[in-house]
């Protein structure tokens, strides 16, 4: 921490010595006495010698140290009745971030995201518009423990798990975002809208392209009403990606 301190002053210092020679030299050109300047060199100084971050708060934590704190955490009563923690996992930077609501009975036994039923149903989707779970697509959920027999998050669970996910988002860089089911929408996109009402268009978050579409589990429920829909979305998903896809 001083290490860098001092090689952000002593930067400081030799840019002000540089700025100060080249405003002298003007001053002589112009015939004009010079006047030393006081320089604002904060921006610059970020850019050439960041300050140092914090590794113990999620704003300064890369995607290890962040999986590290959510194995850890116990923000909320979630974490009473885990087995494990679900992160996330997948590429990053990542083509498609895909989030759904929470873990399930698979995923809290396995530490990972989307491992059961729904989750090869999801990786057939993946698969139809030729992205995979483990190149280019990045997988995790609104909140890293399995709700008591797999209810919706509550406000409070999921307010608790958010600043996790968002620094997921910032890490992981993805070209679109592909919200599953209606607890994830609603929690990013800050509506109370279903997703009926949600899909069947592009949205925004923070500037990221973001697609509504149903749950796989959803889906699985009720394949007949719901399967065509899902593959429109899917469209929608390659189409902003630029993947061609078969007639």
């Amino acid at each position: 921490m001083s290490d860098q301190k001092g090689r952000r002053e002593a930067l400081s210092a030799s840019i002000e010595t540089y700025l100060d020679l080249i405003g002298e030299a003007e001053a002589v050109i112009a015939g004009k006495p010079y006047t030393k300047e006081e320089w604002d060199l904060s921006t610059i100084l970020d850019v050439l010698a960041p300050p140092p971050l914090d590794l113990d708060s999620i704003d300064g934590a890369n995607l290890r140290v962040l999986e590290a704190m959510v194995a850890s955490c116990s923000k909320c009563r979630l974490c009473e009745g885990r087995t494990m923690t679900v992160f996330g996992e997948g590429s990053a930077p990542a083509r498609v971030m895909v989030i759904g609501e929470g873990p399930g009975y698979e995923e809290d036994k396995s530490g990972r995201p989307f491992v059961g039923k729904a989750g090869e149903y999801l990786e057939s989707w993946l698969k139809s518009i030729h992205l995979d779970r483990m190149q280019g697509v990045y997988i995790a959920n609104i909140v890293k423990c399995r709700p008591p027999n797999n209810r919706d998050p509550q406000t409070d669970e999921r307010e608790a798990c958010m600043p996790y996910l968002l620094r997921q988002i910032q890490l992981v860089k993805p070209q679109l975002i592909l919200l599953l089911g209606r607890t994830a929408a609603q929690t990013l996109l800050n509506t109370e809208q279903g997703v009926g009402a949600l899909r069947g268009r592009y949205h925004r978050w923070q500037g990221i392209p973001v697609v509504v579409t149903y749950h796989p589990a959803a889906v699985l429920r009720n394949t007949a009403e719901l399967r065509r829909p899902v593959w429109e979305d899917l469209k929608r998903v390659a189409a902003y990606l630029g993947i061609e896809l078969g007639r």
